[in-house]
């Protein structure tokens, strides 16, 4: 003989069933959000979008070098290469000759991560007057760092270490690149 479940005892198991699919989904919202950039194929934090931007040269990809970009910096790009009537990969082939000149057609580009700390406030307040100056718009800047990257270029030509300080920003939850200064042994 079978009993049957009061009421309040239905219940309260219903409830606790709610309450567990309730935690499924925000566990996994959260993971969601934490591996976004893996999952979606967008650079993982400030490294991945510094490795996109040199992987980028070296292969003469522009729509992946722009989307290292926030979005008005990668229209202006995109604007000058129309208006120059090039290719994607001819503008990235004029944009970085240099690049190919001294190290090869074949040029290869590794990446050795050092430390990155945020700019001083002047330098930050100068990038966010000029942002808005030529673009018309306010950016955030309250996460700015330069990250200090030793990129090897090597190529059949030639092969060379170059310091970089490359200059990203997250906004919008995502991280950009919005600058590199480099540093040669004439300097």
């Amino acid at each position: 003989m079978e009993t049957q479940t009061p009421k309040s005892e239905k219940k309260s198991i219903k409830k606790e069933v709610y309450i567990i699919i309730a935690l499924v989904v925000v566990i996994a919202l959260l993971l969601l959000f934490v591996f976004r950039d893996s999952l979606f194929g967008t650079p993982s934090g400030y490294e991945g979008v510094i490795e996109q931007y040199f992987t980028s040269i070296s292969a003469r990809d522009f729509d992946s070098y722009v989307g290292t970009m926030p979005t008005a910096i990668a229209s202006d790009y995109e604007a000058e290469k129309t208006e120059l009537g090039y290719s994607n990969y001819d503008y990235m082939d004029e944009l970085y000759y240099d690049v190919f000149d001294e190290f090869g057609e074949d040029v290869a580009i590794t990446l050795e991560f050092g430390e990155a700390e945020r700019p001083d406030d002047e330098y930050i307040d100068y990038f966010a007057e000029s942002y808005e100056e030529i673009y018309g718009e306010s950016i955030s800047t309250s996460k700015v760092y330069g990250v200090y990257v030793n990129a090897n270029f090597s190529g059949s030509l030639s092969e060379s270490d170059i310091e970089f300080e490359c200059f990203v920003l997250k906004t919008g939850g995502r991280w950009y690149m919005v600058g590199c200064d480099f540093w040669t042994e004439e300097e």
